[in-house]
Formats: structure tokens, sequence, C-alpha cells
């Protein structure tokens, strides 16, 4: 079989080529440190870790949401922790003002210093999260909740409670309404105008047993509902603490798998390394050899 000098040249070219894109390949994978450098590398490996990367990156999300949910309710707690002194030392004024001693003057300074804790009240009320919306406004948290209307509290958000999804199938709420945290709907128990009576009681000069005890019962009912609230927020972090456990060994899971399919076998491709280049060499040598064979080299 005859074999032209074109053919000869075709194959050490084609050899060469072969052996130096294996090559390239593996330098690659190494560089990498990934097996699967395209679907055609692995087809059912690849669609394999494309299925993995899309549910590790919806867990890394529930990961990442139950973070800010932490943080909205460390805040909510912070200022609700913030509200009960206030309620406590509002308490402790009106138990003080039942003094029979207390002067009409003297009880015109206590007036003034319970504005003051309601003004205080009033702020947190209005307190504003993270990203500037309103604490305690429900879904209307571009609206001020609370203002002050005759003493009273008048509130303009909604019943509503912002949710944040922390795993497949559970949405916690990460906020809690102004309308359930200070004034829950039960007669009487809005407590700016419960202040705010107690403040006009005391500048007219005289405070009477009823006026204490209405106001004593009130304050103890908005505080004790304030501290409902707060331990409904102790109940969902220790709930977010589970899910993140969750979330957590789930994302390792995902991680291992995603390993398992893609990541390189580093001594392996060494190995493969050293072979192609050793192939490599010899393609090139075998081709050097063949290109300088003539009919002068059998003629003696």
């Amino acid at each position: 079989m005859r074999i032209s000098s074109s053919t000869l040249y075709e194959v050490g070219v084609f050899s060469i080529n072969d052996q130096l894109t294996k090559l390239v390949k593996t330098q690659q994978q190494i560089a990498l440190g990934r097996r699967i450098l395209t679907p055609e590398d692995d087809p059912a490996g690849a669609s394999l870790a494309l299925e993995n990367e899309k549910a590790l990156g919806v867990v890394n999300q529930y990961v990442d949401n139950i973070a800010r949910a932490r943080s909205a309710l460390g805040f909510e707690e912070t200022v609700l922790t913030s509200t009960t002194r206030v309620l406590q030392d509002a308490r402790q004024l009106v138990v003080s003002a039942g003094n029979p001693t207390l002067s009409s003057a003297n009880l015109a300074t206590l007036a003034t210093t319970l504005r003051s804790h309601y003004d205080e009240l009033l702020s947190q009320a209005n307190s504003k999260d993270g990203q500037g919306g309103y604490l305690f406004a429900g879904h209307k948290s571009a609206t001020q909740p609370f203002t002050q209307t005759t003493g009273a509290g008048v509130y303009a958000g909604d019943q509503g409670q912002l949710k944040i999804q922390i795993n497949a199938s559970r949405q916690l709420a990460v906020s809690d309404s102004g309308q359930d945290v200070f004034n829950p709907g039960v007669t009487g128990s809005d407590i700016f105008a419960t202040i705010e009576t107690f403040i006009t009681a005391l500048n007219s000069g005289s405070i009477t047993a009823s006026d204490l005890t209405t106001a004593l019962t009130q304050i103890d009912t908005a505080a004790n509902n304030v501290l409902r609230v707060r331990a409904s927020i102790g109940s969902r972090l220790n709930e977010l603490d589970a899910a993140e456990g969750a979330n957590l060994d789930a994302v390792l899971q995902y991680e291992s798998t995603l390993s398992n399919i893609r990541d390189l076998d580093y001594t392996r491709a060494i190995t493969n390394l050293t072979r192609q280049q050793t192939g490599l060499e010899a393609a090139q040598k075998s081709f050097v050899a063949v290109q300088g064979l003539s009919l002068f080299n059998f003629i003696s």
C-alpha cells in the first residue's frame, strides 16, 4: 500500500494536536480544580451538578433570610426592652403620685416627668428599622404608625406582620403590628390615652384613688402585653436557630455532593498530565523523524 507524504504529514499533525488538546484540558482541570469543565465531559454528572447547585442556592438564600430575620427580631426586642423600662418608670411615677403629702406643685412636676415618658413611648412606637421602614406599622412600613390626637395614640398602620421564608415550608413573622403591641384592642388598653389621662389628673392638682387604680391597672396591662410580644420574639428566635442548623446541614450535604460530582482527583490528574506530556513529546519526535525521511536515505 502506497502512503503519500501528505498523508504522513496529516497523520503526524493530527497526532500532535490530539495529544496537545488532551494536555491543555488536563492543565485547565488542574488550574480550576474541576473534573467537569463542560457538559460534554460528563453529561449525567453535569446535569446532577446543576440540580445540586440550584438546590444549594435556594438553601443559601434561606440562610441569608434567617440572618435578616434574626437582625429584625433582635432590633424589635431591643426597642421593646426599652418600652418595658419606660412603662416601669411610668408605673413607679403613678405609685409615687399616690402620696397624700404631695402638693399641687409636686404633682405638676410629676406630670412633666410623665410627659417625657409619654413622648419616649410614642417615639419607640414609631421606631424605624435598619432600612428606614417603621417597625410597628405592619405592612404599611412607609407610614408613621402612631400620631398623637387629644392624648390618644391614633394608629395608622395595619395589623399585618412582615414574614420571611426560612425553609421550603415555613414563613416566619419578623415584625409585630403597633396595634398588637401598644393597643391590642381591649377596652381601656390604649396606653397613650391612659398616660395622657393621668397627666391631666396630675395637672389638676388632685389625684383620686380611682385615678391611681385605673392608671396602674392599664399600665400593668400594657406592660404585660409587651412582655407577651417579647416572649413571642424569643420563641421565633429559637425557631430561627433550629431552622438555621437544619439549613446549614443541608448546605454541607449539597456541597459534599457537588464536590464528589465535579471536583478533580489531583493525583490522577497529575498522572494523566505526565503521561500526556510524554505522549506529546513522542508524537513530536515521531513527526520530525518521519518528515526527515527521503528516498535518498535508502540509496547507498
